[in-house]
């Protein structure tokens, strides 16, 4: 695999394959598996204190395996390191970005350290699981580990999010390049289920059962949907519609000052989900 960080002309055209995977979401895909064919591009934006991970490697039947996955919270974190434990097999590579601002960020008046815990949680997985064979291991079979990370790329607290395409993250699955080219997106791109992936973001690991980990390609339950829209109610989450940008970003934000364009919008859309959904039941 190879990497290609420098700063690029945002393109308004998507790639053939075009795959986006939301935050908190995570997608595997097998590049030997006619059915996961037609998603040639795997791609996530927004990442402020989130960190975008890519995993390379093969499965235990040897077929050459990708995994992106956009993560917010340590329980989610570990979760998807619990998946790669699992799918992967054999030597592995890791890529990273995210994690910024690099420094606590100033919310109401309070220093908030997501980017800095995130950071933690990824460096760490990663140490834990480096394999460097030794000269005594050399010359046993059955001494390595089911799993190991044989190369680590990571671009991780480098500063502002919104600058250098510091939130983008994405592979094309032909040439196996990993870059940090940026994409124009809409609304609906970003979140095809008009508001639920949003509320998932926010509210998953609060409800019982908690919704830790989704899988990009598949749907919310109605089930899963009511939980979230009630946990929404118990926060007053239509209130954010009479809200000013300011009051939603101070509010809801981990890093307030550095949030993606669209984080407001991507809020609000997320509340008249929850209106529309309470008017209709």
């Amino acid at each position: 695999m190879k990497i290609n960080q420098t700063k690029l002309l945002v393109k308004n055209n998507l790639p053939d394959g075009f795959f986006y995977i939301g935050q908190d979401n995570y997608f595997i895909s097998n590049l030997n598996n006619p059915s996961v064919r037609d998603k040639h591009y795997l791609y996530s934006d927004s990442a402020t204190s989130c960190i975008i991970v890519i995993v390379e490697g093969k499965d235990k039947d040897s077929n050459p395996i990708i995994a992106l996955s956009h993560l917010s919270r340590t329980e989610r974190f570990l979760a998807f390191f619990k998946i790669v434990s699992k799918t992967f097999h054999g030597q592995v590579s890791i890529f990273a970005q995210g994690a910024n601002p690099p420094q606590p960020a100033l919310k109401n008046n309070e220093y908030t350290y997501t980017s800095l815990l995130n950071e933690k949680t990824v460096i760490n997985w990663i140490n834990d699981n480096i394999f460097i064979p030794s000269a005594s291991s050399m010359d046993k079979n059955d001494s390595k580990p089911n799993w190991y990370i044989s190369q680590s790329s990571l671009s991780l607290g480098l500063g502002n999010p919104q600058l250098d395409d510091r939130g983008c993250y994405g592979i094309d699955l032909g040439t196996m390049i990993v870059s940090n080219e940026e994409f124009v997106l809409t609304p609906l791109q970003r979140d095809p289920t008009g508001g639920v992936q949003t509320l998932y973001c926010v509210f998953g690991l609060k409800v019982k059962p908690q919704i830790v980990l989704q899988l990009a390609s598949q749907d919310f339950t109605p089930e899963q949907i009511k939980l979230l829209v009630d946990a929404a109610n118990k926060e007053n989450w239509v209130s954010i519609l009479k809200m000013t940008k300011d009051e939603v970003l101070n509010k809801y934000s981990s890093t307030p000052q550095y949030e993606a364009p669209w984080f407001y919008e991507s809020l609000r859309i997320s509340a008249e989900y929850v209106l529309n959904y309470n008017n209709k039941n």
